[in-house]
């Protein structure tokens, strides 16, 4: 009796091999195999091969740029603070033709006055053209409402011809003929009349307690957020980009 059931289990399991082998035969037989290969790009940008033009900012001037993206070509280095005068700064920033389009920013951060000093002792600036725009809730006016044109500090977006009111425009330099700017930012400092010597930040070996005012560029390739998802929504994510970029720029 015993040796019955084991050859009928015997019977069973070399069946169930058999179905087992069928199927794995039938499963080979119906598989296929492929393979895609996508080409990413990242997106890239060039320095440009000349300073802008001083008296034309958004064409390329004669002097040779030694790879820098952001320009500042009436700066005398060291320039004196005298109440009451004005103080040649004119930030610009280009890129080299072919290059992606780009959104740009620039954040200025002023650190020349002493921390607490009113605003009207406060050095300032006016943006020079439509070109720029402040970025709404991301600057400082010496005004106590905010609603002047004379910035302190803070960020602002290169907007010509936005389509939008509170987002940047592409500098389009992928099929540019020339290197492109984006023009002046401002084109001097006031030194306000009501400002003595006393609420300068006196100067020191540490560059960081010395009375400054920084200009930095914010350069972000247009097409991160997705062409399908339409220009307002790549404008809008370069914009959330340069505010999280500004906040370290404020710390620095």
């Amino acid at each position: 009796m015993e040796n019955k059931k084991k050859k009928r289990y015997g019977i069973v399991a070399a069946l169930l091999l058999l179905v087992l082998a069928a199927g794995v035969g039938t499963y080979a037989w119906l598989t296929a195999t492929q393979s895609l290969e996508n080409v990413f790009t990242v997106g890239s940008f060039g320095p440009t091969d000349k300073k802008p033009d001083p008296t034309d900012p958004e064409k390329p001037g004669s002097e040779e740029n030694n790879g820098a993206y952001l320009f500042e070509t009436k700066w005398v280095e060291n320039s004196k603070i005298v109440p009451g005068a004005t103080v040649a700064k004119n930030p610009n920033v280009g890129i080299k033709a072919g290059s992606d389009d780009a959104y740009v920013f620039i954040y200025v951060k002023n650190a020349i006055v002493k921390p607490g000093t009113s605003l009207e002792k406060t050095p300032y600036f006016t943006l020079k053209n439509t070109n720029w725009k402040p970025v709404e809730g991301q600057v400082k006016t010496n005004q106590s409402d905010n609603s002047g044109n004379q910035y302190v500090s803070g960020l602002f977006m290169y907007s010509k011809n936005s389509a939008a009111e509170n987002l940047p425009a592409k500098l389009e330099a992928n099929k540019a003929a020339q290197d492109v700017y984006t023009d002046e930012l401002f084109t001097a400092v006031t030194i306000p009349s009501a400002m003595n010597n006393t609420d300068v930040v006196e100067t020191t070996t540490d560059p960081k307690q010395a009375p400054t005012m920084t200009v930095s560029a914010y350069i972000f390739g247009a097409g991160q957020n997705g062409t399908e998802q339409g220009e307002n929504a790549d404008a809008q994510n370069a914009l959330k980009q340069a505010k999280e970029w500004a906040k370290t720029q404020a710390q620095a």
